[in-house]
């Protein structure tokens, strides 16, 4: 026996329009509250104090919501958040050291490149594992591990 009503109705595919928004929703939510803290203690490594630090995470997480449906079916969502982030969060470290504001120089960016900065950051002040790492900032494991050992070699030689 077949049903009365079937698959193709518009009330079927309304439900099931509803029912794809309501896991995008749910996606968002939990991206959000798996990597929130962690990118606002990012964003206080890179000399902002807290307040402006969460203020600059909640712009991100706030402009991503509009681009949430294509983020995440990309190849690597974490990846483009992460470029997002320490764009915002590097013009807020410049914005702040020029007002006085910063808690301090952000050397260890003036000294490498971006991602290298990023990854001994993520490491090292706020002590992830390699995996917690590349998982944040939306890299492989053994990119990481590169990108740390580059950083590191650079900053020993520097002298």
């Amino acid at each position: 026996m077949t049903s009365p009503i079937s698959s193709n109705t518009p009330r079927n595919a309304l439900t099931r329009h509803v029912a794809a928004g309501v896991r995008l929703q749910l996606g968002y939510s939990a991206f959000c509250l798996r990597n929130q803290d962690r990118y606002i203690r990012y964003a206080q490594a890179r000399s902002l104090d807290a307040s402006r630090a969460r203020a600059v995470v909640e712009s991100v997480l706030d402009a991503l919501v509009e681009t949430w449906p294509a983020v995440i079916s990309s190849d690597r969502p974490a990846s483009i958040v992460w470029d997002m982030l320490a764009t915002r969060v590097a013009a807020a470290a410049r914005e702040a050291r020029e007002r006085r504001t910063g808690r301090g120089r952000d050397t260890l960016h003036s000294a490498l490149p971006d991602q290298q900065a990023d990854v001994v950051v993520l490491r090292y002040r706020l002590c992830l594992t390699a995996a917690e790492t590349a998982d944040l900032m939306g890299l492989d494991e053994p990119e990481v591990t590169v990108q740390l050992r580059w950083g590191l070699s650079h900053l020993t030689n520097r002298g």
